[in-house]
């Protein structure tokens, strides 16, 4: 997948995450105040000022430089930053409103009685709790989602593998040349940042393939496709040299880091599998032939 091809991917997935926004505003709004066209409104500007922001700062900004941040951290960071974003949004909605309303600027808006109440006394309150509880809530799940794995916690929730399954599904094992050599050259703590920054840099590519990680296996990384989209714009094969190029591309990077440029063979297999979860006290999907 070529940069064009991988920025149209983006700008759609944007586009795609604001939408929900002109849905869920107005409902929260409807539920929470009242019905008035005018409130429906509102909700429908702020639900989608919040959708669009978030889906551009996930997209461009904490997809590509919160991953190796600590889980409390990314955490942290993102509630502060979806709070912000949200109760903005409301105030600048309010604000235009009742400038539109009164006939007066925003800043004489801003330092009205009006605004004071609204902040302090009104509903802002109320949207602020609502704010803290909700980017709390679904950061804490974003986060235990990425730990997982993608669609492994809602796989989970929704007990699609509680039962085995048959699936037909493609498989890349892709395995790092020489890790024993590497691993006695750098020393285990300098090689354990060498095939974590390895496994970081090649995600991406693995991701934009539509492919998900099933498992690391000490220097071995296994990704699947379900049923047929691996073959679907012969994503299986430009996932291998996509990944190449990615490393070629961090070459110098990592010379100058650990002096070695990881290097890397893969195989592929597809067929029927049977998923289902598997332990107790760890559960876990297995997946056997």
């Amino acid at each position: 997948m070529n940069s064009s091809v991988r920025r149209k991917e983006k700008i759609r997935s944007v586009i795609y995450l604001s939408l929900p926004g002109l849905i869920v505003g107005p409902l929260f709004t409807a539920i929470a105040f009242n019905s008035e066209p005018v409130t429906i409104l509102k909700g429908a500007i702020i639900g989608f000022m919040i959708s669009f922001v978030s889906s551009v700062f996930e997209i461009y900004v904490f997809q590509n430089n919160f991953n190796k941040l600590k889980f409390i951290s990314a955490l942290l960071i993102r509630t502060g930053f979806y709070i912000f974003i949200i109760s903005f949004s409301v105030i600048i909605v309010w604000v235009v409103h009742e400038s539109s309303l009164n006939n007066a600027s925003m800043f004489e808006t801003v330092m009205s009685g009006d605004f004071r109440h609204f902040i302090l006394k009104g509903d802002f309150k109320n949207i602020f709790i609502f704010a803290i509880s909700f980017s709390f809530l679904m950061n804490f799940i974003w986060q235990i989602n990425t730990l997982l794995g993608r669609k492994v916690l809602l796989n989970y929730i929704s007990g699609k593998y509680h039962k085995p399954r048959l699936e037909k599904r493609m498989f890349m094992f892709i395995d790092l040349t020489s890790s024993t050599t590497i691993a006695e050259k750098l020393g285990p703590v300098e090689y354990h940042k060498f095939i974590n920054k390895y496994f970081f840099d090649i995600d991406e590519v693995i991701v934009s393939n539509k492919a998900d990680v099933y498992q690391y296996v000490g220097d071995e990384v296994i990704i699947s496709w379900i049923n047929d989209r691996g073959f679907e714009n012969l994503n299986c094969l430009n996932c291998f040299f996509e990944m190449r190029k990615c490393i070629e591309y961090l070459s110098e990077n990592y010379l100058n880091t650990f002096s070695i440029i990881p290097e890397f063979k893969a195989g592929l297999h597809y067929g029927e599998v049977v998923t289902g979860e598997i332990g107790d006290s760890k559960k876990g999907n297995r997946i056997s032939r």
